[in-house]
């Protein structure tokens, strides 16, 4: 059973790491901006990505 459970989704986790990363989906936290585009990650390894 994932301990750390989501208040806004079904969504658990087992690190409360992982919930708190998580949430920022929630909050439309995206403190990783592009510095080619306009576009935001609320994740490093998401803007990595793009």
């Amino acid at each position: 059973d994932r301990p750390f459970k989501c208040d806004q989704c079904p969504q658990s986790f087992n690190r409360n790491h992982d919930l708190k990363r998580h949430k920022r989906i929630h909050l439309a936290v995206k403190p990783y901006p592009c510095q080619y585009c306009e576009k935001q990650f609320s994740r490093k390894d998401a803007l990595k990505r793009h």
